[in-house]
């Protein structure tokens, strides 16, 4: 005997386009003799995975869509062409439509360029989040063992590597380090008008 739990995940955009997913889940109660009770960890990594496919699949493309409008003349962009960007997140890797949005002809005539709209939110092709909670364990813990973690408690792949939180936890510094150089320069023209 089995039970399955069916988790529907529903969405809508201001748009009115609804994003639908469902998660399934079987658990046999011959597991419920063992002290088996509730979610497991893997249970929870496959519902979150879900979810989170869900959810950044669909505010990819809004966000797509918006960035396909001219900022100018207000007229939808040609398309240059669609490819996959895999997307890195605390709930694990997501693989989502990546249009590039030629420039506007019409408002810069002359100029042959395109644009992927996803690279200008998700550049390190990992959401901040994870950048955070990686340069956060590496803070704590060497490299390997945050990598570990990660792997354990995270419905992420293995190849999240020592070197891949070590390459995290650089960027994330020199973002810090950036920010905190901006603002004392902001700081000093205050201070010097």
């Amino acid at each position: 005997m089995a039970v399955e739990w069916k988790i529907t995940i529903e969405g809508k955009n201001e748009f009115g386009d609804i994003c639908r997913k469902e998660v399934r889940i079987h658990k046999r109660w011959e597991r419920l003799f063992d002290g088996d009770l509730g979610l497991s960890i893997e249970d929870g990594k496959k519902i979150m995975e879900s979810l989170q496919n869900a959810v950044v699949n669909h505010e990819a493309e809004t966000y797509s869509l918006y960035r396909r409008v001219c900022p100018n003349c207000h007229t939808f962009r040609a398309v240059k062409d669609y490819t996959t960007r895999r997307i890195r997140t605390v709930f694990g890797t997501v693989k989502v439509r990546n249009p590039r949005w030629m420039m506007c002809s019409d408002c810069y005539p002359g100029m042959v360029g395109a644009f992927a709209p996803l690279k200008e939110i998700c550049p390190d092709r990992a959401t901040s989040e994870l950048m955070e909670l990686t340069a956060q364990l590496a803070s704590v813990i060497s490299y390997r063992q945050a990598a570990n973690v990660l792997a354990k408690f995270l419905p992420v792949e293995p190849i999240e590597t020592h070197a891949t939180v070590r390459n995290r936890t650089i960027r994330v510094g020199e973002r810090i380090d950036n920010h905190v150089a901006n603002e004392e320069w902001l700081a000093t023209r205050k201070m010097e008008e």
